[in-house]
C-alpha cells in the first residue's frame, strides 16, 4: 500500500542517509534493519514499522518527527488538528499524532498516542542523540518498559524518562489506551 506519507518518508529517509554519506550497506549495518527493506522503505514500496523506523532513525541520529517531516514545519503558535501529522504502524495499528512540531525555543515536541489493545510496540536505545519523555495516560491501561524496568500506568499517571535504553509501550488492557508523550532535548 502506497500513501503520500509513505512516500515522504522514503524521501525524507533517503535524503538523511545521504546527508550523513551511509550508502544503504552501511546504513543497514548501523541499524539492524536489512538493505532491501531499507531500499523498499526509500522508495515508498514497504510501509515501516515503529520499531523499524526506530531503528533507521537511532542509526540515522535523528528524530522520528523528523522523518515524519514535522520538524521542518516552520513553528506556529497554534496547528489545528486538520494539519497535524497522523502515522499508523501498519503492522499493529499504532497511531501518532504530531500535535507540534519541536520548538526552538522550548525543544519541546507533543505527540498523541493511540494503542490498541494487547498490542506492543518497541524501541531499541536511541543512539547518541538523547533527550527524555514524559507519558501521560490519558485513558486505558499501559505498561511502559524502560529497560529492564517495567511502569505500569493507570489513567492519569506520567512518566518521565530518557531513551538511552530500550523503551516498549503495551497495552495488555481490553480498550485502546490513548496517552500524551511530551519529548524534550536533554
Amino acid at each position: 500500500m502506497q500513501t503520500n506519507l509513505d512516500q515522504a518518508i522514503g524521501l525524507r529517509l533517503k535524503h538523511l542517509r545521504m546527508k550523513s554519506g551511509l550508502s544503504l550497506n552501511e546504513l543497514a549495518n548501523r541499524s539492524g534493519v536489512s538493505r532491501a527493506m531499507i531500499g523498499r522503505i526509500e522508495r515508498a514500496e514497504s510501509s515501516a514499522t515503529a520499531m523499524l523506523l526506530g531503528k533507521l532513525c537511532s542509526a540515522l541520529d535523528t528524530t522520528l518527527s523528523a522523518v515524519v517531516g514535522l520538524s521542518d514545519r516552520p513553528p506556529e503558535r497554534l496547528t489545528r488538528k486538520s494539519e497535524q501529522p497522523v502515522w499508523r504502524d501498519p503492522e499493529t495499528g499504532y497511531t501518532r499524532r504530531h500535535a507540534s512540531a519541536r520548538s526552538a525555543a522550548s525543544g519541546i515536541e507533543i505527540i498523541v498516542v493511540e494503542l490498541l489493545p494487547e498490542t506492543r510496540v518497541s524501541y531499541s536505545p536511541w543512539g547518541r542523540r538523547a533527550y527524555t519523555q514524559q507519558v501521560l495516560l490519558q485513558q486505558g491501561q499501559l505498561n511502559v518498559f524502560v529497560g529492564d524496568k517495567c511502569f505500569a500506568l493507570s489513567e492519569g499517571d506520567c512518566l518521565d524518562f530518557d531513551v538511552m535504553r530500550p523503551v516498549s509501550f503495551e497495552n495488555a488492557g481490553r480498550t485502546t489506551a490513548h496517552y500524551i508523550v511530551v519529548v524534550r532535548n536533554s
